[in-house]
């Protein structure tokens, strides 16, 4: 999809990108297929019953299959009523044991007295590889889902001063970028994070120690002084990351996280290359970074004292059982952390129509009004035999559900179904298939107003296009999954898929 533009200089096209497509199989009277199968089945148990009892004996059973499936129908907020049942009975379930509170530290009944972190981070551990190019990388295993995450830091390379074909080149590069991910049958998503926190100085006064010389001339050191307190008041630092999460495919990376730091730190090289074709230049964080990061969106107040102690040539010293806060109490639609009030929404609907690669650009940037702000775009490609069958059974249950309508045809249908067409052509022409979501979390100190940061953040996802909601009754899990550090709600989720909406 694709406008033409001109310019004093020459005509190209710009390109827009839409046609998003929820999966979805398609049965009678706009029920899904699963649905209208359970329905007839309720139906015909019923008649069958009403034969053998009499139709008393029909009118229970019909009537009990009618309640047994109107919670799978009915919906709110995208999810069935079996699904916000269980999740509502989880919750309290939660707060009846006092799970939702959390306390570590040297008083806590925790052994050893450290901060680990909690929830779905809790049994996670963290190694140490070096890849091919010579980088040092932390690796992020969560055992009970045979996972491992590594993060690299990231500096994307920005519109400015850059020609419109460029930029589409990097788009491009960026989709051939998933496709390629969802060739391996062991990554099981990509999460580019950016996250935006307070300039607090230090890391500009570091640089400024570091050029200047003791035998410089006094003025000369009072201006770079000043320059180093100075410049930075006020302002918000950009700090984006890409977090791959890769799956063992043998036992033997199962049992044992050496073999997979092996094959991870062969193939970092080569995806930090696929990445700098997309603009976006990409390095390996080491496991003190990863630690780093985290203790600082769970423990705000720490900020400081971690970007002094990157300039010490022995580090912060900090181990993964010092990552996580003291102290952490999950409300319903808030998070309380160390000193600070984290809110997360998740995105609830892809942008409607046709965008352009700008469209999240309001969201992404840095907010001196919300300082404190961090954005994770969830990737999780299919595979290509997936990919293949998935596009094929959608075009199939658009044509279904157009064909299934009486009288005229609506737009919406009619667009379904050239959507999904669309879809089969780029997926034999070697496209990929990629389901994507998103997570924002906003971090506010305890006294900040949560209706206007509930306000601010409703109007930057409109800005860009987004319908969004808050992560009621998980916010914990949700602000575990914005960091990018191997979380991924929909992998992790313990409702069954059969009951989801």
């Amino acid at each position: 999809m694709s406008s033409t533009t001109s310019t004093s200089a020459d005509l190209y096209e710009r390109r827009s990108y839409g046609l998003w497509q929820k999966p979805r199989s398609a049965g009678l009277f706009g029920l899904r297929w699963e649905e209208t199968v359970i329905g007839f089945v309720v139906v015909i148990t019923a008649l069958i019953s009403a034969m053998v009892g009499g139709f008393s004996w029909g009118f229970v059973v019909g009537g009990v299959g009618a309640l047994v499936m109107l919670p799978l129908v009915w919906r709110t907020g995208g999810r069935s009523g079996y699904e916000t049942g269980l999740m509502m009975f989880n919750w309290m379930r939660t707060r009846s044991k006092g799970e939702h509170v959390y306390r570590g530290g040297r008083f806590s009944k925790i052994p050893g007295g450290v901060t680990k972190l909690p929830g779905l981070l809790a049994p996670s551990k963290l190694y140490e590889g070096i890849d091919a190019g010579g980088y040092h990388f932390g690796m992020i295993h969560l055992p009970a889902f045979a996972q491992y995450t590594v993060v690299l830091r990231a500096w994307p390379q920005g519109h400015e001063a850059v020609d419109q074909p460029v930029i589409d080149r990097w788009v491009s590069a960026w989709g051939t970028f998933l496709a390629s991910v969802g060739q391996t049958s062991d990554i099981v998503a990509v999460v580019p994070v950016i996250d935006t926190v307070p300039e607090t100085g230090n890391r500009l006064l570091n640089e400024v120690s570091t050029i200047t010389r003791p035998e410089a001339p006094e003025l000369a050191q009072q201006v770079m002084y000043e320059l180093a307190t100075e410049l930075p008041q006020e302002r918000v630092q950009l700090l984006p990351r890409v977090a791959i999460t890769f799956k063992a495919t043998t036992a033997e990376r199962r049992k044992n996280p050496a073999e997979e730091a092996v094959e991870i730190g062969r193939r970092l090289p080569g995806i930090c290359a696929a990445l700098a074709e997309a603009g976006v230049r990409a390095q390996p964080m080491s496991a003190e970074e990863v630690i780093s990061f985290i203790r600082r969106s769970y423990d705000p107040a720490a900020q400081a004292d971690l970007e002094v102690a990157a300039a010490d040539p022995g580090g912060h010293g900090l181990g993964w059982d010092d990552a996580g806060p003291v102290s952490h109490d999950e409300k319903w639609d808030h998070f309380l952390h160390d000193g600070g009030r984290s809110v997360t929404w998740e995105m609830d609907a892809a942008p409607e129509g046709a965008v352009d690669e700008r469209v999240l650009q309001r969201l992404l940037a840095p907010n001196p009004e919300v300082p404190r702000k961090r954005i994770a775009i969830v990737y999780r490609p299919h595979s290509a035999a997936d990919a293949a069958e998935i596009v094929d059974d959608d075009f199939k249950n658009a044509l279904v559900a157009q064909q299934s309508e009486r009288g005229v045809v609506s737009a919406a249908a009619t667009l379904r179904v050239g959507a999904t067409q669309q879809a089969r052509e780029e997926q034999a022409r070697g496209h990929g298939v990629t389901r994507f979501g998103a997570l924002v979390t906003i971090t506010e100190p305890l006294r900040g107003d949560l209706p206007r940061i509930e306000a601010i953040t409703r109007d930057l996802s409109t800005q860009a296009r987004l319908k969004i909601r808050r992560c009621y009754r998980y916010q914990a899990a949700a602000f575990a999954a914005s960091l990018g550090c191997g979380v991924i709600l929909p992998e992790h989720a313990t409702i069954p898929k059969a009951l989801a909406g």
